[in-house]
């Protein structure tokens, strides 16, 4: 066991978070750890992710740690409140994977109040092949079956004392939803509450769902974790215009909401 995050190691915790993983790399800003050894790829492999990615030290440093799993960067101060931000899910959907990362990028040496838990590949293995549903078998249907990824993320999120998470992903024409939209989980008030604010304030409509066995929203919400998918339209194994700005919108409007801002 190692700690989820302690940066500025000179602050007192109480019952600090903990969580299982391999620390990979580390500055006084950050660090990254790997919460599935079984999913690594090489997502530089990935020609439209890396024309379209800012490689930054930070970044290029995420890459490097997906080969050997999923790689999750911990950003501020430890403590409340902490929050998770999750993309990649299905690997072919880029938008939100490259939102992520410049959200890396925005944070990585400011000041935060509270805590960032920043996921952008959830299955490295499948970004790297572009691959979205590997065997026909989609990974966001068994996030309740232990062992496998997603599973995996939960378990990470409630190590750290997770509170609110958010899933990230890209929708193409003509396919289910088939629009921007936020999706929430209709037997929890809290996540309704969360997606209204993050549709205010991008312009995005609501769309409600009961509990789908198996999605990682489903489940994070099951387990007290009020959590949303956040939905872009944009055609697999590309970046359509706007989708990109448009996932980064939603993960800053899911910051503001959750109170975890820069510090003045």
């Amino acid at each position: 066991m190692v700690l989820c995050t302690l940066i500025l190691m000179n602050i007192p915790y109480e019952n600090p978070p903990l969580a299982t993983g391999l620390e990979v790399s580390s500055s006084p800003n950050y660090k990254i750890t790997i919460v599935d050894n079984s999913t690594g790829g090489d997502v530089s492999s990935n020609k439209v992710l890396m024309d379209n990615l800012n490689q930054t030290q930070v970044t290029m440093e995420v890459v490097a740690a997906a080969k050997q799993g999923t790689p999750m960067i911990v950003l501020g101060d430890g403590r409340r409140p902490r929050i998770m931000l999750v993309a990649g899910v299905h690997g072919g959907e880029l938008p939100p994977q490259l939102a992520a990362l410049n959200l890396i990028n925005e944070l990585n040496g400011e000041k935060i109040k509270g805590t960032v838990y920043i996921i952008p590949f959830a299955i490295p293995l499948n970004t790297a092949t572009g691959n979205r549903t590997p065997n026909n078998s989609d990974p966001d249907r068994v996030a309740h079956n232990p062992g496998t990824p997603l599973n995996n993320i939960i378990n990470t999120s409630l190590q750290c004392d997770v509170t609110l998470l958010v899933d990230f992903h890209s929708a193409q024409p003509n396919d289910i939803p088939g629009k921007n939209c936020i999706i929430y989980y209709l037997q929890n008030n809290k996540s309704q509450e969360l997606a209204q604010y993050i549709g205010n304030r991008t312009g995005s409509p609501l769309v409600e769902v009961g509990p789908y066995p198996g999605v990682l929203s489903t489940v994070s919400n099951q387990n007290g974790i009020t959590s949303v998918v956040c939905e872009v339209l944009s055609t697999h194994n590309k970046t359509d215009p706007g989708s990109l700005n448009l996932s980064y919108q939603y993960m800053n409007a899911f910051l503001d909401y959750s109170g975890v801002y820069k510090a003045d």
